[in-house]
């Protein structure tokens, strides 16, 4: 279970269902507290776009938007999991 407060717990649950779903992650900081994510899928098309917080146990509500977000990949409860 990904500790749902935990930056690098969430990035590397993305990372590693990312590799699994042959989608690969792009990384840019949007502001000292949140990372833009871009999905891409192998054909360079892009698969979906996140706000992954940087400091998700102030922002909840950030970290259900991203699990919803990225639900249609990863599949339900995939943050969970």
């Amino acid at each position: 279970m990904v500790e749902r407060d935990d930056y690098a717990a969430i990035r590397d649950r993305i990372i590693g269902l990312s590799h699994l779903h042959g989608l690969r992650c792009d990384w840019t900081e949007t502001t000292r507290r949140r990372r833009f994510l871009l999905l891409w899928d192998p054909e360079g098309r892009v698969a979906a776009r996140a706000i992954v917080p940087l400091y998700p146990g102030e922002t909840p509500h950030l970290v259900d938007l991203l699990e919803r977000g990225l639900t249609h990949l990863f599949g339900d409860d995939w943050l969970k999991d």
